[in-house]
């Protein structure tokens, strides 16, 4: 996983898509979110000229995306915040290859938590 394939959002794109065919950063969508408007969290970075929600000093924000049942998102966003994107990716890298899944079945995985501190707790556990 690189930068690249981190959406606005903190969707992990290459997951959603194994194939490449993710166009958040580049088409205004991540395929599942279609809206005449395109998606909130693109139009802000872009607009703001940031790489995503994570440089933003409003984030998060609270808005589609990042709203308050959005528990995944806003854990990953704080967690690049906090620790860095490289932290983060790593975080990632290691939990995938330790079997913790990021999509099970349909949408949700091992990181679809209560809390956003349980997300974090889990991004951080020691191997």
């Amino acid at each position: 996983m690189t930068e690249k394939s981190i959406a606005y959002c903190g969707l992990l794109c290459s997951f959603c898509f194994p194939d490449g065919s993710c166009s958040c950063k580049t088409d205004n969508h991540c395929g599942k979110r279609l809206s005449p408007e395109g998606c909130f969290q693109y139009n802000c970075c872009t607009a703001k000229g940031i790489n995503g929600c994570w440089e933003c000093a409003d984030s998060p924000c609270g808005k589609d995306m990042l709203a308050k049942d959005k528990i995944k998102m806003r854990a990953f966003v704080r967690c690049i915040k906090e620790d860095g994107m490289d932290a983060f990716i790593t975080y990632i890298n290691r939990n995938k290859k330790e079997g913790i899944v990021y999509h099970r079945d349909g949408i949700f995985g091992d990181y679809d938590l209560d809390t956003e501190e349980e997300v974090l707790k889990l991004l951080r556990r020691e191997s």
